[in-house]
């Protein structure tokens, strides 16, 4: 079952694309529909608040998922994500991501390594939280890092 779930986060999660131009785009939402009926209509999305003061978001559904990352990538010109690792936590994935951009103002090149934890239920994803410590999203995994 857990093999299938890194499956389907494989299937939905983009990766070697640049966010920032994509939530700018006429049809932000497409990022995350290669297979549409994968994700939950309720699914709960939120964005971990960090100990260095970035802000927190809780959300709903797709649109939830798309107001979030716009929330997010408000500063950024770009913002490429590449998955370096999925990890089969059971009902949760855990994406590794290196993430390379460059901010908006003064045009500073930015590299760091985040972390999402996806949970799947009845074949869709029912929840995902981003993390920028991938400790963190470990520990909320429930497996070591």
């Amino acid at each position: 079952m857990s093999a299938s779930n890194v499956e389907l986060i494989r299937r939905i999660f983009p990766s070697g694309i640049d966010m920032a131009a994509v939530m700018r785009s006429d049809d932000p939402a497409g990022a995350f529909q290669a297979d549409p009926d994968a994700v939950a209509p309720d699914l709960e999305v939120k964005f971990a608040a960090s100990p260095a003061g970035a802000a927190g978001f809780e959300g709903r559904g797709l649109e939830g998922l798309v107001e979030g990352w716009q929330d997010w990538l408000i500063p950024w010109e770009s913002y490429v994500i590449t998955v370096d690792e999925f990890v089969d936590a059971g009902d949760k994935v855990v994406t590794l991501v290196r993430i390379r951009g460059r901010t908006s103002r003064d045009g500073v090149e930015v590299e760091h390594r985040p972390a999402a934890v996806w949970t799947v239920g009845d074949g869709q994803v029912t929840a995902v939280t981003f993390f920028l410590d991938r400790d963190e999203a470990f520990e909320f995994a429930g497996i070591g890092g």
